[in-house]
């Protein structure tokens, strides 16, 4: 059955007055603040991995790109979303000197994958200041592997001014926004905030006055808000930004946590109360270009009618 969109902006003007330009001075802010520094720990963690002799196996672990899958169980599901499958990509990286074999994988394996949906939750170029040409050129290129309803969020590392490109071929960006997804006569709400854990300027609240259906999935960059969502009656909140850990112990035990939340969200499929919630391990790599015991993935995530309590 064909999927059929419609948007719902919750601003008259799409974004207050004043979004734009604060959003603009916080990434110049950060840009002089990383330029001055020199951006010592990506220069320590890729001097590390040079001269630790684990620079090869690392990079193939991070080409090693896996389709995950999970289902959404929804109380109440309309008949004619069960089984409505939306393909989940987060946190490309993608370097500015460019990366065709690990685009090459993202893009085989999305057109490989059967979905309604594609959903994007933000970091599409590698470091977060500076040109992304080459990120919007990928991302341009990987278009056509997605479904006809590609919609995306900003992560930390993307600059506002992305946007406008994307959108010009064919991506639906929603920022601090409301999505409407409808299939045979049956919808859902598809949220889409501004990224919580650099930028802070999202707005649950704005998403959640534009609802029109009692089902409600939020795409957030980060965890980092599953209690505000988790109030605001989320559904369900599918996310990235952590990597996984990306270096991790066997087991997948993350050495470093990039995100203040409870270890059981940084990777995965995972519950706060009744709301699910689903943090990707991402399909590029932060820093260095390496993973350890938690390989790249996309997921594919399938709607199902929750049970029904007696």
């Amino acid at each position: 059955m064909p999927t059929q969109t419609a948007i719902h902006h919750t601003h008259g003007d799409r974004w207050p007055d004043g979004f734009v330009e604060r959003r603009l001075a916080r990434e110049a802010f950060k840009e002089r603040r990383l330029v001055e520094s020199g951006d010592p720990i990506r220069r320590i963690a890729q001097a590390a991995l040079k001269f630790s002799g684990f620079r090869a196996a690392g990079r193939r672990n991070a080409l090693d790109l896996r389709l995950e899958h999970n289902k959404i169980a929804l109380p109440g599901l309309p008949a004619a979303l069960e089984g409505f499958r939306i393909l989940h990509l987060s946190d490309l990286h993608i370097p500015e000197t460019g990366d065709d074999d690990l685009m090459y994988n993202i893009a085989q394996l999305s057109a490989d994958t059967p979905h309604e949906l594609a959903v994007l939750t933000g970091d599409y170029r590698d470091r977060s200041f500076g040109p992304f040409e080459m990120a919007i050129g990928a991302m341009h290129q990987l278009r056509p592997a997605l479904a006809e309803t590609a919609v995306a969020i900003l992560g930390n590392h993307d600059s506002i001014s992305s946007v406008a490109p994307m959108e010009s071929m064919g991506y639906h960006f929603l920022v601090n926004e409301t999505m409407r997804i409808e299939r045979a006569g049956a919808a859902f709400d598809l949220l889409g905030i501004d990224d919580p854990a650099y930028y802070r300027q999202h707005d649950l609240h704005a998403c959640v006055a534009g609802c029109s259906t009692p089902h409600r999935i939020l795409l957030s960059h980060s965890p980092d808000p599953y209690n505000d969502a988790k109030t605001l009656g989320i559904d369900a909140v599918l996310c990235g930004h952590t990597h996984g850990g990306q270096m991790c112990l066997p087991g997948g035990f993350a050495i470093r946590r990039s995100s203040a939340v409870p270890r059981n969200l940084l990777s995965g499929a995972w519950r706060s109360g009744a709301m699910q919630g689903y943090t990707s391990r991402g399909a590029g790599t932060s820093i260095i270009d390496a993973r350890s015991f938690c390989p790249p993935e996309l997921t594919l995530h399938t709607l199902i009618a929750a049970p029904q309590l007696v």
